[in-house]
């Protein structure tokens, strides 16, 4: 009998195409994934009943690096008709309450008996609220960092197929905003916790220090067709013992 062997997916396009046909394919509408969790959201052409901060992103995004996102400040009295018209927000995203609190990267896999872990847990730090594509820094840290598996806020039935042999949520705070059928940090897993990488995007010098590249050596594919003006270059790798 030959050994069942799940698909080796490591980016967003090709866990849609193994996916798609499941009904664990919610997880890649962003919208819907706010709404699980009792977020305020709701597509373009519709409008908060608060004012107040919120951001915006594409409903669906298989390309990642924040691709559309964006923060904007809403005044019920006044922007209504902005946000149903397609003032403010395209078709295709949608608006979300903003979130404060800290941005982490946590990884799961299984381990040999078929139990769930965290594999790796990742902080980032924005340059500033004005650009959500632009991190300043991502630091590894421990392990108690970010909730379990069995404790995650919404439907984790995915976990029960097979296919998944490992994903990655993003949260802010105790809130998810990604989840992705497949790990997102274990380029990094090598870097003990208490490392910090730092991107160096294309207007900047890189500073000295260990050097890392992207996944991909061509830039163009970090760039999205020109979707993004800032493109990350690589990390420049600093371990606990350097900082």
């Amino acid at each position: 009998m030959t050994e069942f062997r799940p698909p080796i997916v490591e980016e967003d396009f090709e866990a849609w195409e193994v996916f798609k046909n499941t009904d664990h394919r919610w997880v890649f509408n962003k919208l819907e994934l706010a709404l699980r969790q009792g977020l305020s959201a709701g597509p373009a052409a519709t409008a908060p009943e608060k004012s107040g901060a919120y951001i915006q992103r594409p409903i669906y995004n298989l390309y990642g690096m924040g691709i559309g996102a964006k923060k904007f400040l809403y005044d019920k009295d006044s922007m209504r008709e902005e946000m149903i018209n397609h003032s403010l927000l395209p078709p295709g995203h949608f608006w979300c309450e903003w979130i404060n609190g800290d941005h982490l990267s946590v990884d799961y896999s299984q381990d040999y008996k078929g139990n769930w872990h965290k594999r790796s847990v990742w902080l980032g730090v924005h340059n500033d609220e004005s650009n959500l594509i632009r991190f300043e820094s991502w630091k590894r840290v421990g392990l108690h960092y970010g909730p379990e598996w069995h404790s995650l806020p919404v439907d984790s039935t995915f976990l029960q197929d097979p296919r998944v042999y490992g994903f990655n949520i993003e949260l802010i705070r105790n809130k998810i905003i990604e989840i992705h059928l497949r790990l997102g940090n274990d380029p990094l897993d090598d870097l003990p916790v208490g490392t910090e990488i730092t991107p160096v995007w294309n207007d900047e010098k890189a500073p000295e220090g260990e050097w890392r590249g992207n996944l991909h050596k061509d830039l163009e594919l970090y760039a999205a067709n020109g979707q993004l003006k800032d493109v990350r270059r690589g990390y420049v790798i600093k371990r606990p013992e350097e900082l």
